[in-house]
């Protein structure tokens, strides 16, 4: 743990342990936890923990979420090894549930102490019950109703037995949040339906996230832009019902591979390792709305493997000779790679951009170093230029960490050059990290403010050639800046993902990649198109159109991503964003500076005024490019620009002098 810099999760076997081996039935409620029993227990378990000295100086990495599992506390009649089960009436007096949430809270409030040899410090999350749907409703006769009334019933009884703790409680732990089935029904009957009945009692939302790299020959990936569906949509909800986005747990993600059940495989490792850095991009993008993020990987897992032909996929650690015969010592599997990977990074975030939506990345500076991280979500190789600025040129070192496919094989390799190579080879849904060490601290002076504004409205029906309205309200804006229109879509497949979209009346250009694949082999497409919006764009209240020319699908979720920056931001190749500032209405009505025609489709009139000060302009297009610029002479009180070049489109027009002015303009 302290060599890779690594934490304890998840906790789903000791609460259940206790109940299902230890914890008596108390003799005058039937189907109720002994509380005399509940308490002596959980004093054993304080002075076991006490005792064991060496564990205490660990208790920092051991913010574990605690979790029951489906049983022995769902209800069922199921009975523990104690022979009784808990109760199954549910009254207006005892909702179904009761006795379930009281044993939790005894249990919480008796188990645990303040650290060292108090006992084991008490958890700060608590799930209410694993992946309950997939057992109860997918595989059971149950409903969604009954089992998020149990939840409220338990979240109630928790607190009422912890009431000065901070404990924070969460569900539905769903397996497959898939809000697109069945044309959006799974989203209705499941997630909209628990945050209707329980979201007042529920501290944050919990989902698990897996990719499905080689389920019956088809491969069914959320990375990349259905991740981000999934957690816009949720976003959006919370936000539209409560007032506030609430927080996620990821308490489970990774990738399964299905077909590669049976002996271990260096390939089967690989569909995991691969699903859990570029998830932990994605996640790392929304940190301020995320708890906590758990890669899923028990150490040894002997609990579900039964022979060498029949291992458990998920395992930090295998037997020496796998796959040849379940024997020898315990070593790592491939999975350490991540781990390794991942041991050196840490610092404070800053500013990165890619032009590439397939090639995710983020940078950390951490004193005189900075980390930058690349990864990619293309199946093929790709080749990546860096253009890193704002750190000292006096680079000492460069550690590069490459984790990629080889064969059937993750290989990490590791170097250290003294030399700032611009160009990498960046592998197959590799990850590269990149470690630049300078001569002294990296200095972080300007900052960039982002903010995520939702609309007012969320999950509209595509109707065709029907434009659909959303509005987004107390958006906050500065000099530079950037923005990202994020638009939810859920299609079948063959139906258009590239719709007309106005922004204040303007239309944008709809970039025709996004994240991650096509989703092909999944039952439908549901994704987020993240569509660049000029900063100056943007006002306080904002009216957004969507338009499609077929019928079919939905649009999920709409929510504007905005960058205040403290500074301009230059981006590579020329490209300038944020840099100039579009006039009020009443501004422009009232300064000297006329243009006309405007929209205009050949030559661009500008009536500068007799006195001004004036020296050059600059053509700006919708994306921040500087498509042209001229120099202007003193004389000069009028110019006539020739934009016969120019696509169709929104433009700028910005003038230089003492001060810069903008002035849009369209060319049709």
């Amino acid at each position: 743990m302290n060599g890779y810099d690594v934490y304890l999760g998840r906790n789903t076997g000791g609460m259940a342990w206790n109940l299902n081996q230890v914890v008596l039935e108390d003799p005058d409620r039937t189907g109720f936890a002994s509380p005399a029993s509940i308490t002596s227990s959980g004093e054993s378990n304080k002075i076991n923990y006490g005792s064991k000295t060496q564990y205490h100086a660990y208790e920092f990495r051991n913010d574990q979420i605690l979790c029951a599992q489906l049983h022995p506390f769902w209800p069922d009649g199921q009975e523990t090894k104690k022979g009784w089960a808990l109760s199954q009436v549910d009254t207006d007096t005892e909702p179904l549930g009761t006795a379930t949430g009281e044993y939790m809270g005894r249990y919480i409030r008796d188990t645990y102490g303040t650290g060292g040899t108090t006992g084991k410090p008490q958890p700060k999350y608590v799930e209410i019950i694993n992946e309950p749907l997939y057992w109860l409703v997918d595989h059971g006769t149950d409903q969604p109703e009954e089992i998020f009334k149990f939840h409220n019933s338990v979240a109630k009884e928790i607190r009422k037995y912890n009431p000065n703790s901070s404990i924070q409680i969460g569900g539905f732990c769903t397996a497959f949040p898939d809000f697109e089935k069945n044309d959006f029904k799974q989203w209705e009957e499941r997630w909209k339906l628990f945050l209707d009945m329980c979201g007042d009692n529920m501290d944050y939302w919990t989902i698990h996230l897996y990719d499905f790299a080689a389920q019956g020959g088809k491969q069914k990936y959320r990375k990349g832009s259905n991740m981000e569906a999934t957690f816009d949509m949720m976003e959006q909800y919370s936000y539209l019902s409560f007032g506030k986005v609430k927080p996620f747990m990821v308490s489970e993600f990774g990738g399964v591979s299905h077909d590669l059940k049976g002996a271990w495989s260096p390939l089967r490792d690989w569909h995991h390792m691969k699903s859990v850095n570029s998830m932990r991009m994605q996640f790392m993008e929304r940190a301020d709305i995320i708890n906590k993020t758990i890669d899923f990987l028990p150490i040894k897992a002997e609990w579900g493997t039964t022979d060498v032909n029949n291992t458990y996929s998920h395992r930090l650690m295998r037997k020496e000779n796998e796959p040849s015969s379940y024997t020898g010592d315990w070593v790592y599997t491939e999975m350490v790679k991540v781990y390794q990977l991942w041991s050196d990074v840490k610092g404070i975030r800053v500013d990165s951009k890619s032009t590439n939506p397939d090639v995710m990345t983020d940078v950390y500076v951490d004193g005189n170093k900075a980390y930058v991280i690349l990864n990619n979500l293309e199946f093929t190789a790709v080749n990546v230029s860096l253009n890193i600025q704002g750190a000292s040129q006096d680079l000492q070192s460069l550690k590069i960490k490459n984790l990629y496919l080889e064969g059937d094989k993750p290989v990490l390799d590791e170097s250290v050059v003294s030399l700032d190579p611009k160009d990498f080879t960046l592998g197959a849904e590799g990850t590269m990290i990149l470690e630049y060490t300078y001569a002294s601290a990296i200095d972080i002076d300007e900052t960039s403010d982002e903010l995520k504004y939702y609309a007012s409205t969320y999950y509209k029906p595509i109707l065709a050639n029907t434009p659909e309205s959303f509005t987004i309200s107390g958006v906050e804006t500065g000099a530079y800046g950037e923005a990202v229109l994020r638009l939810g879509i859920g299609r079948a497949h063959g139906k258009s993902l590239h719709p007309k979209v106005m922004v204040n009346g303007v239309q944008l250009s709809v970039p025709e990649n996004f994240r991650g694949g096509l989703q092909t082999q999944r039952e439908s497409f549901f994704g987020v198109l993240e569509i660049p919006v000029p900063y100056p764009l943007l006002k306080a209240n904002n009216t957004i159109s969507v338009e499609f020319t077929e019928a079919g699908g939905y649009i999920s979720s709409v929510a504007m991503r905005a960058n205040e920056f403290s500074k301009e931001i230059v981006r590579a190749e020329n490209v300038t964003v944020g840099i100039f500032d579009i006039p009020s209405s009443n501004t422009l009505e009232n300064s000297k500076v006329k243009l006309y025609p405007n929209p205009t489709c050949s030559i661009l009139n500008v009536e500068l005024g007799e006195s001004n000060d004036f020296n050059g302009f600059e053509l700006v297009s919708l994306n921040g490019k500087v498509v042209f610029t001229s120099d202007i002479s003193n004389l000069s009180s009028k110019l006539q620009i020739d934009v016969n070049f120019l696509s169709k489109g929104y433009y700028v027009l910005r003038l230089r002098g003492n001060t810069f002015q903008s002035f849009p303009f369209v060319k049709n």
